[in-house]
């Protein structure tokens, strides 16, 4: 049931990317370009999804949990997702999900989905798509920092970068090398 809604909703969002991508205009802008980070996660996933800009003393957290009680040091929280990025500069900024429950909260991310999919050559992106699954803990915090950016070639103005959350353990794949 799970797999057949993750499968279901990547099919959506790269419908949704494909008509988007025959829309976009693909060129160099003349300023910066504009970010948006989107969460896609299921309804059941009771963690509360932020990004921030670092703290005070730049401190970039690669990946820590905070025990109930213990708050990381973040910079100011990034609206609605969006980061207004210089060209050809990875910006490194912290993904942080709280969780309100008395359980520890399982997931993973699934390969994130750039939009326009024309601009794909341009994203510069450090995620949390690598195929972990990531604990955050009972009533707790739990941070990683990532980076983003857009290149000047065939940079976009705007680029959305979609993620989908998923509640459990990552498929464990098998190999098919040989090895």
């Amino acid at each position: 049931m799970l797999v057949s809604s993750l499968i279901g909703l990547v099919a959506a969002l790269l419908g949704w990317a494909l008509l988007a991508a025959s829309c976009a205009r693909v060129g160099v802008p003349e300023r910066g370009a504009e970010l948006r980070v989107q969460w896609v996660l299921p309804r059941e996933f009771p963690a509360q999804v932020s990004l921030h800009r670092l703290g005070p003393e730049g401190e970039s957290p690669v990946m820590r949990s905070y025990e109930r009680g213990v708050e990381p040091v973040l910079g100011a929280a990034i609206e609605d997702g969006v980061l207004h990025v210089e060209l050809d500069r990875a910006e490194t900024v912290a993904v942080v999900l709280r969780n309100p429950l008395d359980r520890p909260v399982r997931f993973w991310v699934a390969p994130h989905l750039p939009v326009p999919h024309a601009a794909e050559p341009a994203l510069m992106i450090r995620c949390l798509c690598t195929g972990e699954t990531y604990e955050v803990p009972a009533g707790g915090t739990w941070v990683r920092a990532v980076q983003l950016g857009i290149r000047r070639r065939q940079a976009v103005e705007r680029m959305t970068i979609a993620h989908v959350v998923t509640v459990g353990d990552a498929p464990v794949l098998e190999r098919t090398d040989g090895h």
